[in-house]
């Protein structure tokens, strides 16, 4: 699979979700896959995941996404068991250091419905997993995702202040042409393949 940039001059970015997990990283993985764009969600076809080799990478001095090849999309750099609980999207200053011409997507969705979504996933074993790995409660766990977000949040745009390479965008909201046409000066993206995949936990049926 190969990737259609239309900007020939340069090498091809990438495209680097910096959005929490269960804001629709699926959906942005297939509508990048789909259009032609080399893209991962979580893990490769060979099994490595995106969190553990990026934090590997950096802890040999590496650059965070280096071993994955072709690909140019990166779309849920997460990962939690019994013991650790790895969020990639927190790195997002190193992620920039390396990648100062990648375009960074804040993908985000209202707190709440968030926070319901990560507790249902994979039937509650995802929050179970993050009790054990943070020895807390789950209404101790949920205080810190709203704490998490919270910050996360206010980090990221004050950091990409008037960056033209950073977006956020609402999964709740906003019309996903916004991405197209942010994308557009090196990536042809079709449309017609975004979709609602993964749906989470919401009061209002929304994507996860």
């Amino acid at each position: 699979m190969t990737v259609e940039v239309l900007n020939t001059g340069k090498i091809d970015p990438k495209i680097i979700l910096i959005g929490l997990n269960r804001c629709a990283t699926t959906s942005f993985h297939k509508l990048f896959q789909n259009s032609g764009i080399p893209s991962v969600h979580w893990e490769d076809d060979q099994g490595q995941n995106l969190a553990h080799l990026m934090m590997t990478n950096i802890a040999m001095g590496r650059k965070p996404l280096s071993g994955f090849g072709a690909v140019r999309a990166f779309t849920d750099i997460a990962f939690v068991n019994s013991r650790v609980m790895l969020d990639g999207a927190r790195l997002f200053r190193d992620l920039h250091a390396a990648y100062p011409d990648a375009y960074f997507l804040l993908n985000t969705r209202n707190r709440d419905d968030w926070i319901a979504s990560r507790a249902s996933h994979s039937k509650g074993g995802y929050l179970a997993r993050c009790c054990k790995a943070n020895g807390q409660t789950v209404d101790e766990v949920k205080q810190g995702w709203v704490h998490m977000y919270d910050v996360h949040h206010i980090e990221v745009e004050a950091y990409f202040d008037g960056n033209p390479r950073f977006l956020r965008f609402d999964i709740d909201q906003d019309d996903p042409q916004r991405v197209v046409d942010w994308l557009s000066p090196d990536f042809d993206v079709n449309i017609a393949h975004w979709g609602h995949y993964n749906r989470g936990a919401s009061q209002r049926a929304r994507t996860g």
